[in-house]
């Protein structure tokens, strides 16, 4: 099926938005991309690029959409379709560093995810790089997965918490996870005892819902942060890893005027990720998520970072 992704503010890029670390379990074959979202596979086709004259968008892109199983209009929801884009435009507008990078990577946006994949997925990825947490992922689904054929392509769906808690040590050790392992074990096993209610997650505010997250081993602030922006409604929640911590430093050190010499130099205290994310917040308001995107792609790019 093909529908214009017609908007009256904002292009929206797919291809930009899969290949900007937030997603790792997507490949190129042929033109088409296919993903893997939980237990499902997701294909997106560019038909037709945007046209662009004088800056302004004078069409839009073509891009067809299929699924296995089955789902209609799952890029809505994936890809947040349905956002108030012309409030996340004024937001990022507001900011002339920001808006400048908006405009340069106009299209990319923030996706929703497998809650229980994009939780695995951010304690795969910390102190590694992306290549690796690629290569963790594609393991895990491989060896614990349920394997499918869709396109005549071999793909393995994500396990499940009940998969993944009944692993040893040992199973997950050999998928490149490292000291990793018993993290994603515990994280498996809590959410399989309920431990941790997605739906009291999405529904409780954002500083409720990081302290329910940050209660499980292996999930800190900014995996938390990652977690909430990814997959639980939290637009506001805002990831301080070490590329972004810099950039604040550089590019919005008034706003720390007060505690900078206190500051750490490489990465912030867990004390000070919480003033600084509230002030962050409290600058950028309610979208400083897709601020936080969309100045994390810009480091990475810049610094011609892989994806």
């Amino acid at each position: 099926m093909k529908r214009s992704n017609e908007h009256k503010v904002v292009l929206f890029d797919p291809i930009r938005s899969i290949n900007s670390g937030q997603v790792f379990l997507w490949k190129n074959v042929n033109g088409s991309w296919y993903g893997i979202n939980g237990k499902e596979v997701l294909k997106f086709t560019v038909i037709k690029k945007p046209t662009i004259n004088n800056k302004k968008i004078i069409a839009t892109n073509e891009v067809e959409y299929q699924s296995f199983p089955k789902n209609e209009l799952w890029e809505n929801f994936f890809f947040r379709l349905n956002d108030d884009h012309e409030e996340v435009y004024k937001a990022l507008s507001k900011d002339e560093i920001i808006y400048k990078i908006y405009q340069k990577y106009n299209g990319l946006r923030i996706l929703r995810q497998d809650p229980f994949q994009c939780i695995i997925t951010f304690v795969c990825a910390s102190n590694t790089n992306v290549k690796r947490i690629r290569h963790m992922l594609t393991n895990i689904s491989k060896k614990f997965g349920t394997k499918i054929i869709f396109d005549g392509l071999e793909f393995y769906l994500f396990p499940n918490a009940k998969e993944l808690s009944n692993a040893s040590i040992n199973e997950l050790t050999s998928c490149g996870l490292g000291y990793r392992a018993k993290f994603v074990k515990s994280v498996a096993s809590d959410i399989e005892s309920k431990m941790l209610n997605f739906e009291e997650i999405k529904r409780k505010y954002y500083f409720d819902s990081r302290k329910e997250l940050v209660k499980l081993k292996g999930i800190g602030n900014k995996t938390a942060d990652c977690i909430l922006l990814f997959a639980f409604e939290k637009l506001d929640a805002f990831p301080i890893d070490v590329w972004i911590y810099r950039s604040l430093l550089e590019n919005y050190y008034w706003l720390f005027d007060d505690i900078k010499k206190y500051l750490s130099k490489n990465k912030p205290t867990n004390n000070q990720y919480n003033i600084i994310g509230s002030r962050v917040r409290e600058y950028f308001g309610e979208y400083a998520g897709y601020v936080q995107q969309y100045l994390y792609y810009h480091v990475r790019e810049t610094s011609r970072r892989t994806w």
